[in-house]
């Protein structure tokens, strides 16, 4: 009662699996690499970090009127663009403002001001977006996190 059954030899069974393994491998490297961020780097006085170093060493100073309200860079960081995140004082509710073009680049020394009433606001944050250069050499844009933003 011999039966006739044939099957897969071991070397063809093995290349099979390493090939599964290789391709899985590559599928969970590609699928990984969605969550690590690029790595934006900044010079500033001959000195290279990344640039979320250079975030908490940003220091501003509030400049506010009746009319409208600002911020001078009084640190040595310069800052490319900013966002505002500004808390209303009556329902609480807060939202994030962008103003345009104009008055985004602050460098130290500089001042920049913004066209809304400041008495409106509970609470207004200054988020920079400071300007680096990414791993490909490319120039990058990077947006400070809201914990290192600055309270006006």
């Amino acid at each position: 009662m011999k039966q006739n059954k044939k099957g897969v030899s071991p070397v063809i069974s093995t290349v099979l699996l390493i090939l599964i393994v290789v391709i899985l491998a590559a599928i969970i490297f590609l699928w990984a690499r969605g969550f690590i961020k690029e790595a934006v780097l900044k010079e500033i006085a001959g000195t290279e970090k990344t640039a979320d170093k250079f975030c908490s060493e940003i220091s501003i100073e509030p400049v506010i009127n009746s009319a409208n309200f600002g911020f001078k860079n009084i640190g040595n960081v310069p800052i490319y663009k900013f966002e505002l995140k500004l808390v209303d004082k009556n329902s609480g509710d807060s939202e994030i403002y962008t103003p345009g073009t104009e008055n985004q680049n602050v460098n130290p020394g500089f001042m920049t001001t913004i066209q809304k009433v400041y008495s409106d606001y509970e609470e207004i944050r200054v988020i920079p977006i400071l300007l680096g250069k990414g791993e490909n050499g490319g120039v990058k844009e990077f947006r400070c996190p809201e914990s290192d933003s600055i309270l006006i």
